[in-house]
């Protein structure tokens, strides 16, 4: 990029885009932050705060006014041309000599383009015995329908399921993609003021049509929802909505739609979906990827209406992989202020939500059960990440190298595992997690008051001491002895390799036996039968998301097979075996 020179134009492009909000910023100041599509500047110094406000003023300037925008003396133009310069590496400015001539129509294919000719519509449900050749192409391990819910969250469940539109709940965003459609859908560019206006990706205007013709019946039902999740969950302080309750009643909702898809009796059949129910659907779906955030921050904060949509602007939210938000400004306003009860929904639908789902109560403890599971399955994906950097940390600089050595120090990260949460350094993404699940899982198991042992995961990872010394024994002898020469661990690190392969394989039999029986209750409520679990199950959902667990560390590493029940874990090699109970 040629130098800026002083007597040049400059103009924000797309200006629709910029929008702002004033922060705090932790002493009790408000500092001016400018959000322009995904960049955010934050002006926290009193000496540049002006052109910050000045900014949001203009749409045009020559650079060298920039000067003047002081409260005391001009900025000298060395100083304001590395800012401007950096504002146009951010693309947040541009010069006026090198804006496009006329407006070039924009126009988007009807398919994106990323599914084989002739995939047949397929769903997770109740009709047939699809779900385990369905989760095998999608997680490369097949599954039960009574034991769907721990590798496809509650809150996906729907996603694939065509409802009476012919249209799939999930729209572009279906997951697993192994079941996307990917229907012909028009596109358009997004021309509403925000972090999404002109941007290159479209809004689904099929989508945005369909429920626009059902709005005053979606409002409904999601009101009807709210009212009785908030029934069974009541706020812990009236009036106020803190993060996590509005996660869980979210979470409840999206869930309740899966419910009628699942359940062991009656289950709606793939295109029969009622499409008042998928309209709810695909609106609180967005909501989602809000509270999904803010929960993990802090569940007890409190939010509004405006605190969701303020932070779905400044983050980004309103963007996805595929397109952008679709909803006008003001129908996601009067949604917002319907979903979080400030205001009243405009007409009281019939048939109402408790008709449409067959059994209300049945569907909130699917969501609310489906929501503990999760809970558990990713507090012990994160609990054994932390047990592999701590084996990370015991191999740092070992010689000579080894199989096992190599495997442990192999890079976690996004490439490897997509569904890794990159936001903060690897071991307190780890301990965010472990902390929000014990959050969820306590605050959860409230809704089923005498109903369920043991409402604290710290309860769960509380590991017997005597028990743990046993079990790192035996380990350490079967790894120094019961392996070939060339496979065998010695000392120093044959003790550490044991007493974390010791803490890990107890703590997956313990969630083993919670998860299985969190799916006996679920699985009574929808009248399901039910199948054992083994940490190959729960691996499947933990792997992408938080690297190895320690079953394939070791099997990698040492060639040891590795199989876990909840009542025993079996490692053998050869004609070796060892076998771990509680």
């Amino acid at each position: 990029m040629a130098q800026l020179q002083a007597d040049e134009l400059l103009y924000i492009p797309n200006r629709k885009r910029l929008t702002h909000d004033r922060l705090d910023a932790g002493d009790g100041q408000k500092v001016l932050h400018l959000f322009y599509g995904e960049v955010e500047l934050i002006f926290d110094e009193p000496d540049i705060a002006p052109l910050g406000e000045k900014l949001l003023q203009v749409e045009q300037f020559q650079a060298s006014d920039a000067m003047a925008w002081s409260d005391g003396a001009p900025h000298s133009w060395e100083k304001i041309r590395d800012l401007l310069e950096m504002l146009m590496e951010q693309r947040v400015l541009r010069r006026v000599s090198e804006a496009p001539t006329g407006r070039t129509a924009v126009s988007y294919p009807e398919r994106l383009g990323d599914v084989p000719a002739g995939r047949e519509p397929l769903t997770f449900g109740g009709h047939d015995n699809r779900c385990p050749v369905l989760t095998e192409q999608a997680f490369g391990r097949a599954f039960e329908l009574s034991n769907l819910e721990v590798v496809v969250p509650v809150y996906r469940v729907a996603h694939p399921a065509l409802d009476a539109d012919g249209r799939q709940v999930g729209e572009n965003n279906v997951a697993p993609r192994t079941l996307f459609l990917d229907l012909p859908t028009v596109r358009k560019q997004c021309h509403y003021a925000g972090s999404r206006y002109q941007s290159e990706l479209p809004m689904n205007v099929t989508a945005m049509k369909a429920m626009a013709r059902q709005w005053p019946e979606l409002l409904s039902l999601t009101e009807q929802f709210r009212r009785a999740f908030l029934a069974r969950m009541p706020p812990r302080t009236p009036g106020v909505l803190t993060a996590g309750e509005l996660h869980m009643q979210v979470v409840c909702t999206l869930a309740s739609v899966g419910y009628v898809l699942v359940r062991g009796v009656d289950p709606a059949r793939n295109g029969e979906l009622d499409s008042g129910l998928s309209a709810m659907f695909r609106l609180i779906d967005g909501v989602r990827l809000v509270t999904n955030d803010l929960v993990r921050e802090a569940p007890e904060q409190p939010v509004t209406a405006q605190t969701i949509m303020d932070y779905a602007e400044r983050h980004a939210v309103f963007h996805g992989p595929h397109g952008v938000c679709a909803g006008p400004p003001a129908l996601i306003n009067e949604y917002m202020q319907v979903m979080t009860g400030a205001t009243p929904a405009p007409i009281d639908v019939q048939p109402d939500i408790a008709a449409r789902l067959g059994d209300l109560d049945a569907a909130l403890d699917y969501g609310l059960l489906g929501q503990r599971v999760e809970s558990v399955v990713r507090f012990l994906g994160a609990s054994q990440g932390l047990l592999h950097e701590r084996l990370r940390a015991a191999f740092a600089g070992h010689l000579p190298r080894t199989a096992l050595q190599e495997f442990v120090e192999a890079p976690i990260d996004v490439a490897r595992y997509p569904l890794l949460r990159d936001d903060f350094p690897l071991v307190e993404t780890y301990q965010r997690e472990i902390k929000l699940s014990r959050w969820l899982f306590a605050r959860l198991g409230e809704a089923f008051p005498g109903a369920l042992q043991g409402t604290s995961l710290d309860e769960l990872a509380a590991l017997d001491p005597t028990e743990q010394a046993t079990s790192q024994r035996r380990l350490a002898e079967f790894f120094a002895h019961g392996l070939p020469g060339d496979k065998a661990v010695a000392e120093p690190l044959c003790g550490e390799v044991a007493g974390v392969a010791a803490s890990a394989f107890a703590l997956e039999r313990r969630c083993l036996r919670v998860v299985e029986r969190e799916q006996a209750m679920l699985n009574q409520r929808l009248r399901r039968a039910n199948h054992p679990l083994t940490g190959a199950d729960l691996a499947a959902f933990t792997r992408p998301r938080n690297g190895p667990p320690m079953a394939e560390t070791l099997a990698r590493g040492l060639g040891v097979s590795v199989t876990s029940h909840a009542a025993s874990t079996v490692l053998s090699h050869g004609e070796s075996s060892l076998t771990l109970k509680d």
